[in-house]
């Protein structure tokens, strides 16, 4: 969670000194990049530290999931940077864009398959 809270923090300055050397040129998307580690990061890891969790299925899921808040803040940031350049490149938006949903939507499939094969008691014993 700390993490999280350190990169929101840091992505926030970033698009604060960004901008301030831009010229006036200002993107929302960059002004709003440090709500993605915020949200999804340090919002999903304090729902988890007051709500009792009785399974984890591994590591798996969790990396994937902070691969996808990364590339999800990292699309932003891309995003208003190019907005200020003044250009724009739809294609990496586009990978960026894929490249997100992909992480996050199979972590959370992962974690559901790790939460049905618990339910069903076929998981292995340490």
């Amino acid at each position: 969670m700390w993490i999280y809270a350190g990169a929101t923090v840091f992505t926030a300055i970033f698009g604060i000194v960004y901008e301030h050397f831009s010229l006036g040129v200002y993107s929302l998307s960059m002004q709003l990049a440090w709500l993605y580690p915020l949200l999804l990061g340090t919002g999903i890891c304090a729902i988890f530290a007051f709500v009792p969790i009785k399974y984890l299925p591994g590591f798996l899921p969790f990396y994937i999931y902070n691969f996808g808040v990364a590339i999800w803040t990292l699309r932003s940031v891309f995003i208003g940077v190019i907005e200020i350049y003044g250009t724009t490149n739809d294609l990496m938006v586009i990978i960026y864009t894929v490249l997100g949903i992909l992480a996050t939507v199979s972590s959370l499939c992962l974690y559901g398959y790790g939460l049905y094969i618990k339910s069903k008691g076929n998981l292995p014993s340490k």
